[in-house]
């Protein structure tokens, strides 16, 4: 009886033994299976986050690639593979301010078990153009007739005579040339500097404004385009001239590219920038001939420092810019061509190959100028904006 007692006992002990074994495996295996389930999920989160900021890029990219303009496949669904899917909502604060959403489905958005949202704000990064004179000038230089007047300071790379002066012209401000000024017209309130050395003129990249402005399309205008009514233009490309007439109120909301020649006219004609674009800039860039006439005027955007349209010429004519009868509020540009004001005309400032100025024409300096702001061109791309970037879930 003792001998069986004992194998009993040892019997006992041993399914005791067993079952305790039996109860820690079990344990260590729903622990272990417990933490392999945590790291999975949280593997499938750190992929939802991936693919929620590969999103954010994609839509960058399209933004940038577009002008803008990002069309439906920027928020669709879309798959990475078989790893999982993203979809987007873009919110339009301003032309140059958006709001960006994307959220990141792994495996799928039908069977999710890990999305991460991301929500984010992009802006145009700026272009800082230096217009730091009222009138600079290339080596074509400076001439002044009849009671015609500049309120800021001006440079002339003209050797030479630079500046010249008849009827009472005045510059009511600093004069430096690299050559001279003759002598009593213009009078010159501030300093005469002559013999300075050439000034490096403000330069813009075309070829963006080019692929800004065509990037949302392009009218065929065969060979004129007319606008007479109240609008809404841009980012758009015009193939031929365009004439802007009738009292028509344009607003530009965006970067145009006319490769004929721009027509202006009528007194009640009036070139708004857009309020939206606030404190930045854009282009009016055309390949021929722009003529500004008979009272039609150009707007800034009322923001402070304001906004301007940029006016600018890629022809080498000597008459590639002509304003007259009235004001330009606006940046007039033609590096490698004339410009001439007349009969009062008015602008707040400009670069020129060479400008004449007659019949009480006047230009008058914006100090908000020197370092006017671009939302396109070179170096302007859409970026993300520092401190908003956020996950939401």
């Amino acid at each position: 009886m003792n001998r069986k007692n004992q194998k009993g006992q040892v019997l006992l002990i041993g399914i005791i033994f067993m079952a305790v074994i039996l109860i820690l495996a079990a344990a260590l295996f729903s622990r272990v299976a417990s933490y392999l389930r945590l790291g999975n999920n949280d593997s499938m989160n750190k992929q939802a986050e991936s693919l929620a900021d590969a999103g954010v890029n994609r839509i960058l990219w399209k933004l940038n690639t577009t002008a803008g303009a990002c069309d439906s496949s920027c928020t669709q669904e879309t798959a990475v593979g078989t790893t999982g899917t993203f979809e987007a909502s873009i919110t339009n604060k301003t032309s140059t301010l958006k709001t960006l959403m994307v959220t990141a489905y792994v495996p799928s958005k039908a069977n999710p078990r890990a999305k991460r949202t991301v929500k984010v704000d992009v802006a145009i990064s700026g272009d800082l153009i230096s217009f730091r004179y009222a009138v600079q000038v290339g080596a074509g230089g400076l001439t002044m007739a009849n009671t015609s007047s500049i309120i800021g300071n001006v440079f002339s790379n003209k050797t030479g005579q630079s500046i010249t002066g008849s009827g009472s012209s005045q510059i009511q401000g600093d004069a430096y040339t690299v050559g001279t000024i003759s002598s009593p017209d213009p009078s010159v309130t501030g300093l005469k500097r002559e013999n300075q050395t050439a000034s490096d003129m403000p330069t813009i990249n075309y070829q963006e404004w080019v692929d800004a402005a065509s990037a949302n399309g392009t009218i065929d205008c065969s060979p004129t385009c007319t606008i007479s009514n109240d609008a809404s233009i841009g980012p758009k490309k015009y193939s031929g001239n365009l004439n802007i007439s009738n009292n028509a109120i344009v607003t530009i909301t965006g970067p145009i590219y006319v490769t004929g020649d721009l027509t202006i006219s009528q007194g009640g004609t009036q070139i708004k920038l857009a309020e939206s674009f606030g404190s930045t800039s854009t282009t009016l860039l055309v390949d021929g001939k722009i003529s500004i006439s008979q009272g039609a005027t150009f707007f800034t955007t009322s923001a402070s420092p304001k906004g301007y349209v940029l006016v600018a010429s890629r022809s080498t004519a000597s008459d590639s810019i002509t304003l007259s009868n009235q004001g330009v509020n606006a940046i007039i540009y033609t590096l490698s061509g004339g410009a001439n004001l007349s009969q009062s005309a008015h602008t707040t400032s400009l670069v020129a190959y060479s400008l004449n100025l007659s019949n009480s024409a006047s230009l008058t300096y914006d100090q908000g100028l020197a370092g006017a702001e671009f939302s396109t061109g070179p170096g302007g791309s859409w970026q993300l904006k520092k401190g908003t970037y956020r996950y939401t879930q």
